[in-house]
C-alpha cells in the first residue's frame, strides 16, 4: 500500500537516516576504542616486562660500587662545568632548548649519530677535548648542561647481557645545595660535595 501522507514520508526517512548516521557513528567509535585499549594493554605490558624479575638483579645492584677513579677526577669534570657553564652563551641554541647534550667521539674512524665533536665552541674546544682525554674514555663520554645551570657528566653505561639492563652512571652538579633528591632502587646515589651527586641507575630494558 502506498503512503500517501507526504509527512509520514519524510518523517520515515529522517528516521532511517538517524539510524544510518547512528549505527555510522557507533562503527566510526568502535574501532577506536578497541585501539585505546589495546594501546593501554601494550603500554601495561611494556612496563611489566621492564620491571619484572627486578629482584633478579638487586644482589648485583647492591654489590656495584661507586668507582673511587669517577670521584677522584671529580677536580677535571668541575673544570669542565666551569669552562661550559663561562662560556654558555657561545652555544648556538634556540629559545627552545632547555638543555644541550654533547657526546665527545674517542674514536675519529667512526661517528656518532646526530653528534659531532665540532658542536662545541671553537673558542674552548681544545680545552674541551684535553679534559675528555686527561679524564678518558672509561670515565666520560659527554655532558648534559641545562639552563638553569644544573651539569650532568655522563660517566658510562655498561650492558649487562644477563639481565637485559644496562648500568648507567652519572655526576650531576647543582647550582643550590640540597637540590637533589635522595633516590631508591634501582637508583642509588652518593654526594661527593654539597653540590655535585653520583648516581648509579639500573635500567631495565623492555622485553619482546
Amino acid at each position: 500500500m502506498i503512503n500517501k501522507n507526504p509527512i509520514a514520508v519524510k518523517s520515515s526517512f529522517f528516521n532511517r537516516q538517524n539510524i544510518w548516521l547512528t549505527q555510522k557513528d557507533n562503527y566510526l567509535k568502535f574501532p577506536i576504542i578497541i585501539s585505546m585499549k589495546t594501546l593501554t594493554i601494550f603500554l601495561l605490558l611494556l612496563t611489566v616486562l621492564s620491571c619484572k624479575n627486578s629482584n633478579d638483579f638487586k644482589s648485583d645492584f647492591e654489590k656495584h660500587k661507586f668507582d673511587q677513579s669517577v670521584i677522584n677526577n671529580l677536580p677535571r669534570y668541575d673544570t669542565l662545568r666551569q669552562i661550559i657553564l663561562n662560556n654558555y652563551g657561545s652555544f648556538k641554541l634556540s629559545n627552545t632548548n632547555i638543555s644541550f647534550t654533547y657526546n665527545y667521539n674517542f674514536d675519529t674512524t667512526t661517528q656518532i649519530i646526530g653528534y659531532s665533536n665540532s658542536d662545541i665552541p671553537e673558542i674552548i674546544y681544545p680545552q674541551i677535548v684535553q679534559l675528555f682525554k686527561g679524564i678518558g674514555k672509561e670515565n666520560i663520554f659527554g655532558f648534559t648542561i641545562s639552563k638553569d645551570s644544573t651539569f650532568e657528566i655522563l660517566v658510562r653505561n655498561t650492558h649487562l647481557t644477563k639481565y637485559f639492563l644496562d648500568v648507567r652512571e652519572r655526576l650531576y652538579w647543582y647550582p643550590t645545595p640540597g637540590k637533589s633528591v635522595k633516590t631508591e632502587f634501582p637508583t642509588k646515589d652518593t654526594m661527593i660535595t654539597d653540590k655535585w651527586q653520583y648516581q648509579i641507575y639500573f635500567d631495565k630494558r623492555a622485553e619482546f
